[in-house]
């Protein structure tokens, strides 16, 4: 039996989200300098990624809140892992990252699934 191709489904997704969502960008605090007096930067990660409302009957949930977005971060052309510390700019508006999921069937991230909120 021939093993599935996750790369191949990888771009699949890159080329769909390119296609059909939008350029965003994750922006990352950086620490330079000593710790007693350190000097914080922000670093942009260009991106592309589909913004979605979460569905209605989810809002009810405890972990998500009425107003949060569900969003799928292509793997293309990013240079970073996302982390819970970064910040999602959907437009002009940056939005907390709440909750981050990779789907990684087989070891290979096809993309992030990430939670985010104003």
């Amino acid at each position: 039996m021939a093993a599935f191709d996750y790369d191949r489904t990888r771009m699949t997704a890159e080329r769909l989200i390119a296609t059909f969502g939008q350029k965003g960008s994750l922006r990352r605090i950086v620490n330079a300098g000593p710790d007693y007096d350190p000097v914080q930067t922000s670093e942009a990660f260009a991106c592309s990624l589909v913004d979605l409302d979460h569905n209605e009957a989810h809002v009810a949930d405890a972990l998500i809140q009425r107003g949060d977005r569900m969003v799928y971060l292509s793997t293309e052309g990013l240079s970073i892992t996302p982390t819970l510390a970064d910040r999602l700019v959907i437009g002009d508006i940056e939005h907390a990252i709440v909750d981050i999921r990779p789907l990684s069937p087989g070891g290979t991230i096809v993309f992030w699934q990430l939670q985010v909120r104003r």
